[in-house]
């Protein structure tokens, strides 16, 4: 009972669909076919129409299966002319047909247009005698056509979609049998239909499981290769730093703090999935236990977006340089600045850090890991050089590399 009312409550709204548009016919010697174009913007048809396209099967290559149905509504119903046909807004397609020739026709034309306004079936013994194909140029031209008979295609939800229908080029009326056996027929198609449905969706969800558990086994091993690099370059800080410490506790010291840094780029990459990183963010958060209240650190660069593994040098390489201007450079005293300045142009990434107003800078006799850090482990991950100034005025760190990734847009 529920889908009955909803069938007939559609048909109306879909009536209504026709009404707001159709061209009322005047009788006279010449006449011109109703138009049966319909709103496609009424709220019943693009619910049916979007119940229609649902099944992907407009314009679908011929298939057995549906020839098979249209050939035996032909033979049972004993007509030269048999279709299994969609309905859509503005044609009408035929998944399969027997003695048309054609593959879709316009709407404005057709009786398929007027089936499915029906509730189950719509039968027209002879055309010529029905006002609504006054003027039709598929009766009354050279086609001939005379006789229709077609089943409603209807959705699981009560939609029509489309008609099982056989047609004559003469009036004839169809038994019983024939009657139940077109209804039939008509639900075959929808069975047909409703199985490729089900078949799509069950290989849409395979396809998507198997594009998760793709990205699940990327991820796995993206993961494992970046763990390898993390745990290669804590190693690295550890055994360099305790070799060239003097003492366990210092040793301790440099080493937790390293860590630290490389936590915090962490933490940025973390954000972005470990794709990249934005070398505004990892500056500010290497740099920000530094920072001084009057901010003497001035940072001046574009967004750009650094390899995974140029963010973590290039947090380390700031951390370095960060911690010698508090401890011995231009954070040390009360009127030293920083200015850490990047450009990114043409893929050429030049990174500064420079120094001024801190006490005189005495270049040292030999250098210690975190130069070494700064100048050849960081510049190796931008595929570039790194070289520290140690001029007297302040000391001076140029980076000059590749950054590999676009600018950050907004």
């Amino acid at each position: 009972m529920t889908r009955i009312t909803h069938s007939r409550r559609f048909a109306k709204g879909r009536a209504d669909c026709y009404r707001s548009v159709v061209r009322p016919y005047e009788p006279s010697g010449n006449h011109t076919p109703l138009s049966r174009m319909i709103d496609p913007q009424c709220g019943a048809e693009v619910e049916r129409s979007a119940a229609l396209h649902a099944y992907k099967l407009l314009d679908a290559p011929r298939e057995q299966d549906f020839d098979d149905i249209a050939r035996m509504a032909s033979r049972i119903c004993a007509t030269p002319m048999a279709v299994v046909n969609l309905v859509d807004t503005h044609r009408q397609f035929f998944l399969a047909e027997v003695g048309l020739g054609v593959r879709e026709t316009p709407l404005e034309t057709s009786f398929c247009g007027h089936a499915i306004l029906e509730e189950d079936l719509l039968v027209i013994p002879d055309a010529r005698q029905d006002p609504r194909f006054d003027g039709n140029p598929l009766v009354h031209g050279t086609a001939g056509l005379q006789f229709y008979a077609g089943a409603v295609l209807k959705t699981p939800d009560g939609q029509p979609i489309g008609t099982m229908c056989v047609l004559d080029t003469k009036p004839r009326h169809l038994s019983e049998l024939q009657i139940d056996m077109l209804r039939f027929l008509a639900r075959q198609a929808m069975t047909q239909m409703e199985l490729r449905r089900s078949v799509a969706t069950r290989d849409r969800l395979l396809a998507e499981a198997r594009a998760a558990e793709a990205r699940r086994r990327d991820l796995a091993h993206e993961m494992a290769h970046r763990m390898k690099n993390l745990l290669s370059m804590v190693q690295a800080v550890a055994t360099q730093t305790l070799r060239q410490a003097t003492s366990m506790e210092e040793g301790r010291l440099a080493i937790s703090h390293r860590l630290t840094a490389l936590a915090r780029a962490q933490d940025i990459l973390l954000q972005a999935d470990f794709k990249a990183a934005d070398v505004c963010e990892v500056v500010a958060a290497t740099i920000a236990p530094h920072q001084t209240s009057d901010r003497r650190i001035r940072l001046n660069g574009p967004g750009t977006l650094l390899t995974s593994q140029q963010a973590l040098g290039l947090s380390l390489a700031v951390h370095e340089l960060a911690t010698n201007a508090a401890k011995y450079g231009a954070l040390s005293n009360d009127d030293g600045t920083v200015d850490v300045a990047w450009t990114d142009e043409d893929n050429a990434f030049v990174f500064d850090w420079t120094e001024r107003g801190g006490p005189a800078v005495v270049a040292p006799d030999r250098r210690g890991f975190g130069s070494k850090l700064i100048e050849r482990i960081v510049a190796s991950y931008f595929n570039g050089e790194g070289r520290i100034d140690f001029a007297p005025e302040g000391i001076r760190f140029r980076l000059v590399g590749k950054s590999d990734r676009l600018p950050v847009t907004a």
